[in-house]
C-alpha cells in the first residue's frame, strides 16, 4: 500500500505547478550558479571533474545557441579555474609521483583544457559566422581571446609529456587568429579573467604561444616550461606579428594554413598566408636580465617570478638566447650523428650505477659456473686442495655463463650515435623514471666499462614508446665512498648513533687539470662540506664546492682538495 501511495503521490506533484522540479544544473544560469555552491571545496580533484563533466554535457548537446548557454559556459570556465591551478601545482611540484598519479592529474588538468577549448571554439565560429544578425556580436573578441589562450595551454600540456601536437591542434589555433584578423579586433586588449594581471590581445596571445613552441625542444623540465610560460606574460609588449617580410628585421614565420607551428625565416612562399616577427627587442631584454642575475639582483626584482631561483633563471635564460637567435646565430650540433644499430645495457639512478660498478670491480670472485664453486670445482679442492688443469681446460671450453639479469639493468638497442651521446626509440609504458634529467648508467656490449650519461631530450612517439636523446660524460665513473668528517654530537653510550659517519656511495670523475667532481646524492650536499675519500689515492679530503648540475636524485658538485 505504501508503495502505491508513494507512486500516487509522485504522479500527482508532476501534474501540479508547485511540485514542479528540475535538477539538471545545466538546465539555466540561475541553477548552474547554484549548482557550483554545492561542490565540495575541500576536494578540488572531484570538484574540477564534476566542472569538466558539466562542459563536455554543454559541448555535446544539439542546444541552439542563446543567451544562457554563452553565459553558463562562461560562468562554468570562469568557476574551474581556482581548481585547475590546485591540480596544475601539485602536477608540477610533485616530480616523482607515480605514472598512475601523474596519468591521472595529467589526464584531468588536459581534459578540462580540451572541453573548454572545444567550446569556445565552437562558439567562436558560430558567432563569427553569425556576425552582424546576432546581438552577442560585442562578445566575440572576449570569447577568441579565451579560445586561444586555452588552445595554448592544450600545446603546453602536450609539451609537458613530452607528446607533439596532433588532433590538428595548430590549424584550429591559425584559424582562431585568422577569425580575429578578418573581423579587425586581432590587436584589441581584453582582460581575458577578473584576476588576470594585465591586459593583452589576440596577437600577443598567439605569439605567445608561438614563443613558447619554439622553446620546447624536448629538452625542458615541465617546471621550466610553466616557469617560461609565466615569464612570457610580461614580454608581450616586445613581439608584433607583421604580414610583409622584411630580411634585416624578421627571424621568425608561421604559416597560417599549415598543421604545424612557428620555423625559422629560410625561404620566402608569397603563395602562402605567412605571418613574421623578430625577436631582437626581446634577446635585447634577455642580455639585460642575464647581467643583472650575474649582478647578484634577486630574480623576483627582475620580474621572474617571486619564487624564482637565480641559477635556474640563468640556465633557463642561456638556453632562450640560443632558441630565439637569428638562424646564423643559431645553436649548432656539437657533433655529427651516425645510424647505428647497437645494443647496451642501462642502468639508471645513482643507487643502480654504484651497484654496477661493484660487480664490475670483483668479476674474479665469480665462477664461471656461477655464484661459488661448482660442483667439479668443489671436488677437486675436496680431494686434491687445488683445481685440477682438466677441469679448467673444461670450463674455458663451456661458453661464459649468462649474467643474472639484474631488476636494476635494462637494455636497449641505440639508433644513432655521436662523440657525445645516442639517440633510441624504447619502449616507455612502464618506465616511471624516464624524464628530462635522468642519471643513467650505460654499457655497451663491446665495452668493459659503463659510462654515464644524462637523458636531454624526451618526445613520446605513443602511448608505448618514446625517441630519448642521451648526453654521455667523457669522463670515466670511479667508485667513491664518502665519509662525513663531523659527528652529530649526539652520542649513546659514548657512540654516535646519527648515521653521520655511515659511508656515501659516489660516482668520481676526473677532469681536465685536476678540476675533478663528484656525482652524489642532493641530501649529502652542503656547501664547503668537507668529506674523508676512499678509493681515490689522489685525494684523502675534499671539500664540496659548486654544484655543476643537478636533477631528480642526483648532484655532480665540483671538488676542491683539502690538505689532510
Amino acid at each position: 500500500m505504501n508503495t502505491l501511495a508513494d507512486k500516487f503521490t509522485s504522479q500527482l506533484s508532476r501534474l501540479m505547478p508547485f511540485g514542479k522540479r528540475n535538477d539538471d544544473p545545466l538546465s539555466s544560469l540561475k541553477s548552474a550558479a547554484h549548482w557550483l555552491e554545492t561542490l565540495p571545496l575541500g576536494d578540488a580533484f572531484k570538484s574540477q571533474q564534476a566542472i569538466c563533466g558539466a562542459l563536455k554535457r554543454l559541448n555535446e548537446s544539439s542546444t541552439h545557441l542563446t543567451k544562457d548557454r554563452l553565459a553558463m559556459f562562461m560562468l562554468l570556465d570562469e568557476k574551474s579555474r581556482d581548481l585547475q591551478d590546485t591540480l596544475v601545482r601539485q602536477y608540477l611540484r610533485n616530480p616523482r609521483m607515480s605514472r598512475q598519479v601523474e596519468s591521472q592529474l595529467w589526464h584531468a588538468v588536459y581534459g578540462l583544457y580540451w572541453e573548454v577549448a572545444r567550446g569556445y571554439h565552437s562558439l567562436v565560429l558560430h558567432l563569427s559566422h553569425e556576425a552582424g544578425k546576432n546581438p552577442r556580436d560585442e562578445q566575440i573578441p572576449l570569447v577568441t581571446l579565451r579560445a586561444i589562450r586555452t588552445f595554448g595551454q592544450l600545446l603546453k600540456w602536450r609539451a609537458i609529456r613530452y607528446l607533439p601536437a596532433g588532433e590538428k591542434l595548430w590549424l584550429r589555433l591559425h584559424n582562431l587568429y585568422r577569425i580575429a584578423e578578418t573581423e579587425g579586433f586581432h590587436r584589441l586588449t581584453q582582460r581575458v579573467y577578473a584576476d588576470d594581471a594585465s591586459d593583452c590581445s589576440c596577437e600577443t596571445a598567439y605569439l605567445h604561444i608561438l614563443m613558447l613552441n619554439l622553446a620546447n625542444t624536448g629538452t625542458l623540465y615541465p617546471k621550466q616550461l610553466d616557469l617560461l610560460d609565466r615569464w612570457l606574460c610580461g614580454w608581450h609588449a616586445m613581439l608584433q606579428l607583421d604580414r610583409d617580410y622584411a630580411p634585416d628585421t624578421h627571424n621568425f614565420s608561421v604559416d597560417l594554413s599549415a598543421d604545424h607551428g612557428p620555423r625559422r625565416v629560410r625561404k620566402q612562399d608569397s603563395n602562402k598566408p605567412l605571418r613574421f616577427w623578430a625577436t631582437a627587442v626581446l634577446l635585447q631584454k634577455l642580455d639585460d636580465l642575464h647581467a643583472d642575475l650575474q649582478k647578484g639582483l634577486p630574480p623576483a626584482r627582475l620580474g621572474l617570478t617571486e619564487h624564482g631561483r637565480t641559477a635556474e633563471s640563468l640556465e633557463l635564460i642561456e638556453f632562450l638566447q640560443h632558441q630565439w637567435a637569428p638562424l646564423a646565430a643559431r645553436e649548432q650540433r656539437r657533433a655529427p650523428r651516425e645510424t647505428i644499430k647497437r645494443l647496451v645495457d642501462v642502468a639508471h639512478g645513482i643507487n643502480a650505477i654504484v651497484g654496477q660498478l661493484k660487480a664490475a670491480d670483483a668479476p674474479a670472485k665469480v665462477s664461471p659456473y656461477g655464484t661459488g664453486l661448482s660442483y667439479n670445482e668443489a671436488d677437486d679442492v675436496q680431494v686434491y686442495g687445488f683445481i685440477t688443469d682438466r677441469t679448467r681446460e673444461r670450463v674455458s671450453h663451456m661458453q661464459p655463463p649468462a649474467q643474472i639479469n639484474s631488476p636494476d639493468v635494462e637494455r636497449w638497442v641505440m639508433h644513432d650515435e655521436s662523440e657525445c651521446g645516442y639517440g633510441a626509440i624504447v619502449e616507455s609504458r612502464d618506465k616511471d623514471w624516464l624524464r628530462v634529467g635522468a642519471l643513467i648508467g650505460i654499457k655497451s656490449h663491446d665495452a668493459s666499462q659503463w659510462k654515464i650519461g644524462i637523458v636531454r631530450r624526451l618526445s613520446r612517439v605513443n602511448d608505448d614508446t618514446s625517441s630519448v636523446g642521451i648526453e654521455t660524460l667523457v669522463e670515466p665513473p670511479r667508485l667513491t665512498m664518502l665519509y662525513d668528517t663531523r659527528t652529530s654530537g649526539y652520542t649513546v653510550n659514548g657512540l654516535d648513533n646519527s648515521g653521520a659517519t655511515l659511508p656515501h656511495a659516489s660516482l668520481w670523475l676526473v677532469g681536465d687539470n685536476g678540476s675533478d667532481n663528484v656525482i652524489i646524492d642532493p641530501v649529502h650536499f652542503a656547501p664547503g662540506k668537507v668529506l674523508q675519500v676512499h678509493g681515490t689515492p689522489e685525494r684523502k679530503f675534499i671539500a664540496l664546492g659548486t654544484p655543476l648540475e643537478h636533477s631528480e636524485g642526483w648532484m655532480r658538485v665540483a671538488v676542491d682538495p683539502v690538505n689532510s
